[in-house]
């Protein structure tokens, strides 16, 4: 696992000012790019991905804390001997934020994880507070301020100097959850509070960064993705401990090959996201729409696509060719999918019913109009020649046509949740089937290759899409995240969306 890097160790000791917020207690300063498991969104403030809260249990111990700080921080802890601890004891006060957080229903952990992107990995490098302030959080150390050489003289009001590791910690738990919850602001035995404009605006994590936060106002630092940042951090320290990479949202990267280059997020709010080297070609955000998109397919070579709505209307961009639509028509049922030819000269569309329509040079193979269905068919997969497809329905039935084969289907099996997507592996002789609640079931020559099926933070799956070479998959999830798989490149989510995913586009 690569170390954080020297330069995000130290910016954290660099003051800036507090603008209007006089009385906050955080310690404003610039963040290095955040990692490729992160992208900025092209969206305004929305809804974020994760919904981290900043309220709840802790996750890690404090041993646990202690061995990632000692396996990434780089520096020497500048930790007072205290309580009986020796001096540089991390995991002493590690236990001391896990404790305090507790009595405050604050996810200490996390707030450990905040206070070395605070104090430059306990190192106080450069900071105008000393380490037996006992501060791990900057408050009141405001831009200009005299730094102090140590506490042994006092401070001037307000002072930096917190006297012991739990008034310390204290006050970094209990502002951190008057800007989670707004009734801590009357509570007992406040040390302080965020200001009354800001108390209860930021529930999560994800809010804490510049303009990260919806309500509009500058929660904890000036920096964009400051909370994104701390998650980082956060992640590599579960990861490391044990829990499982596929429920953490932004564990960091795999080593070993990777398959993928770029791909476009498409929500059903009309954006098009774009990561990796795929360009932002165009999108629908500002076209009113007879029906909201339902889907889209990108161009073999990555430099183009097209987006599908629900009456069957096509919108083409970049090299994408527009080859006609359903848009018009007055169709039995609506549109819910659409597959490429193999050359992008043309495009199959796919009804609720199973009709299908065909466009330019797709050659008409085969369908479900007429017939009887269980449940709505909701997509269709190509095969690798061009010469077949197959078509899956929501309850996991699977219709094949041309020189598809089938390989087996859910049709009859008693489904918890419906299907929301279908995949074909790279040879043709298999796919992958993802339920709502994100569990993969594979057929044919359909490797194993992990789901989210026990992960309860996303909120279940909506689309899947296979790398290049068919080694892995990206699965994006409900809450706008994008976990991948096998040897799928991590190559980024939207920091905050305003709509499901709706399709995933490859780039090449």
């Amino acid at each position: 696992m690569p170390r954080v890097p020297a330069t995000d160790r130290n910016v954290a000791m660099t003051p800036r000012k507090l603008h209007c917020l006089a009385a906050l207690a955080a310690f404003l300063f610039t963040v290095a790019p955040l990692a490729a498991s992160v992208a900025t969104a092209s969206s305004a403030a929305a809804d974020t991905t994760t919904h981290t809260p900043v309220l709840g249990p802790s996750l890690l111990t404090a041993d646990q804390l202690s061995a990632w700080y000692h396996r990434h921080s780089g520096v020497t802890p500048r930790i007072p001997a205290f309580g009986g601890h020796p001096a540089g004891d991390v995991a002493a006060l590690a236990q001391v934020f896990i404790d305090d957080g507790r009595a405050e229903g604050v996810r200490g952990d996390i707030a450990f994880v905040q206070s070395q992107l605070e104090t430059g990995w306990l190192g106080f490098i450069g900071s105008q507070i000393p380490p037996d302030a006992y501060n791990y959080a900057g408050i009141y150390a405001f831009d200009g301020r005299t730094g102090l050489a140590n506490c042994a003289q006092g401070d001037t009001a307000p002072s930096r100097c917190m006297g012991t590791p739990q008034h310390g910690v204290g006050m970094q738990i209990q502002l951190l959850r008057s800007y989670a919850d707004p009734s801590a602001t009357t509570a007992p035995n406040r040390l302080i509070s965020a200001p009354s404009d800001r108390a209860g605006k930021a529930p999560l994590w994800e809010y804490f960064g510049g303009h990260d936060c919806p309500c509009g106002k500058l929660i904890w630092a000036s920096a964009t993705g400051y909370g994104l940042r701390i998650l980082q951090m956060y992640s590599q320290a579960l990861v490391e401990s044990g829990m499982p990479g596929a429920c953490i949202a932004y564990a960091p990267p795999v080593a070993g090959a990777t398959s993928g280059t770029g791909y476009w997020d498409v929500t059903n709010d009309s954006v098009v996201h774009p990561f990796g080297d795929a360009r932002f070609l165009g999108d629908t955000r500002h076209i009113r729409l007879n029906l909201p998109l339902t889907g889209g397919e990108s161009l073999k070579g990555g430099s183009g696509y097209w987006l599908l709505a629900r009456d069957g209307g096509i919108f083409s961009y970049g090299g994408a060719h527009f080859y006609g639509s359903t848009g018009g028509f007055r169709l039995n049922k609506p549109v819910n999918g659409m597959e490429r030819t193999i050359n992008n000269g043309g495009y199959w569309l796919v009804a609720d019913d199973g009709g299908i329509f065909s466009f330019g040079n797709a050659r008409f193979l085969g369908s479900m109009g007429g017939s009887h269905l269980n449940k709505p068919v909701l997509g269709m997969e190509r095969t690798p020649s061009g010469k077949g497809y197959w078509l899956f329905a929501s309850d996991g039935g699977v219709f094949s046509y041309g020189d598809a084969k089938f390989f087996g289907s859910l049709g009859g099996t008693k489904l918890s949740y419906p299907v929301v997507s279908m995949q074909r592996t790279a040879t043709g002789r298999g796919y992958w089937m993802m339920t709502l609640d994100g569990r993969v079931f594979r057929f044919g020559d359909a490797r194993g290759l992990g789901d989210i099926g026990g992960c309860t933070n996303y909120f279940g799956a909506a689309r899947m899409l296979v790398t290049p070479d068919g080694g892995g998959y990206w699965i994006a999830t409900n809450n706008g995240n994008i976990v991948a798989f096998g040897n799928a490149k991590h190559l980024g989510f939207p920091a905050s969306v305003g709509g499901t995913t709706i399709a995933l586009l490859a780039s090449k």
